[in-house]
């Protein structure tokens, strides 16, 4: 919870971090040192049928900064929608809308890229923009960089990465073993856990019996870290938020819709279910850290200081702002989040909630 906020926090206090697009890669980020305004994303990719990580490089602006870089003559109908959006003040209340709108987790956002490139595991790139180019070059390099813009300016599916990527993180981690310390060099590592070889947070079923050498490494670098486990104190609006971002292919297989207010009248157990799995899944996390000994720091989202538990000298950003606001079914959301919680007995997300909710 809370990676967007975090990530743009970071970008503004100009440190680094590192994440991944499970399964298929890592990539790191940090400031271009003569250039405020840039940023210099290195990913970490294995081709199909290859097990060799290479590692290509590319450059992405600033949050909250103007673009210095190449003018491209002609970009995507969905950026001159965002661009004509951004320049209206009453759409937001602080900078960096034009990044809000181009992430797919966002109300504005989610919509105009599911109205011009499809569903989040739809979108593939062209053939136009895709004919005779190494995809690792498209979507990994500068180097297309103006193409990308007027053919397809958002991130491919997993779908179609898995056509020309190896998904090694889900079985073959120690491909990054040669490059664990440059991976673990930053300032952030964001869900930590696939960087020691775990495919998942700490599933209660997983056989803990067992530790690779990576997972030992890993964690003895992670003893001597700060390790924040984020939680919402107020669990209404933070399962209504997730609603918004509901997605399952089974269930769209089965009842045909993902909207949450259709299936909320179908079948209510869908959502409380779905609803358990957010609740296990923070939960897991304070598990594994139990299990190997890692003393966690909670952190409070809805109250708590990022200064303070970050470090960050600038938190020029409002709490509110990668939050979905307020869409049209919001409403609704809430309340179904208020009929799960009753049900449930839930006063606290964390574990120590488990008491009165046995989740």
């Amino acid at each position: 919870m809370g990676k967007m906020h975090l990530m743009q926090l970071i970008e503004i206090n100009k440190k680094s971090y590192l994440k991944n697009k499970f399964p298929y890669y890592f990539y790191k980020q940090w400031h271009d040192p003569d250039e405020y305004s840039l940023r210099i994303e290195k990913s970490y990719v294995v081709r199909n049928g290859k097990n060799e990580v290479e590692t290509p490089v590319k450059t992405k602006t600033t949050f909250g900064q103007k673009s210095k870089g190449v003018i491209c003559p002609d970009i995507h109908e969905y950026l001159e929608v965002v661009n004509s959006l951004s320049k209206n003040p009453d759409e937001d209340e602080m900078l960096g809308l034009r990044i809000k709108l181009t992430s797919n987790t966002l109300e504005k956002g989610g919509d105009l890229m599911k109205k011009y490139f499809g569903g989040v595991e739809e979108r593939r790139p062209p053939d136009t923009l895709m004919k005779d180019k190494d995809p690792v070059e498209v979507f990994f390099t500068d180097k297309y960089f103006c193409d990308l813009l007027k053919y397809f300016p958002v991130s491919p599916s997993r779908n179609y990465l898995n056509s020309f990527l190896e998904p090694y993180m889900e079985n073959n981690t120690e491909y990054i073993v040669p490059f664990i310390d440059e991976l673990c060099n930053v300032d952030v590592i964001i869900e930590p856990f696939h960087v020691m070889g775990r495919k998942m947070i700490g599933s209660m079923n997983m056989d803990m019996s067992y530790i690779s050498d990576l997972e030992k490494y890993v964690l003895n670098l992670y003893k001597s870290r700060k390790n924040i486990i984020p939680y919402k104190e107020d669990i209404i609006d933070c399962l209504a938020s997730k609603l918004k971002r509901f997605s399952n292919k089974h269930v769209l297989q089965r009842l045909n819709t993902e909207n949450m207010l259709t299936i909320s009248k179908i079948d209510k157990g869908i959502i409380w279910n779905y609803f358990d799995g957010i609740v296990r899944n923070l939960r897991r996390i304070e598990w594994y850290f139990q299990k190997r000994g890692l003393e966690p720091i909670y952190f409070n989202m809805d109250r708590d200081d990022y200064k303070e538990t970050f470090g960050f000298d600038s938190i020029n950003l409002t709490r509110t702002a990668t939050h979905p606001g307020n869409y049209p079914e919001r409403e609704h959301y809430e309340q179904l989040a208020k009929e799960y919680v009753m049900i449930r007995k839930m006063k606290d997300m964390r574990k120590r909630g488990r008491i009165y909710d046995w989740i």
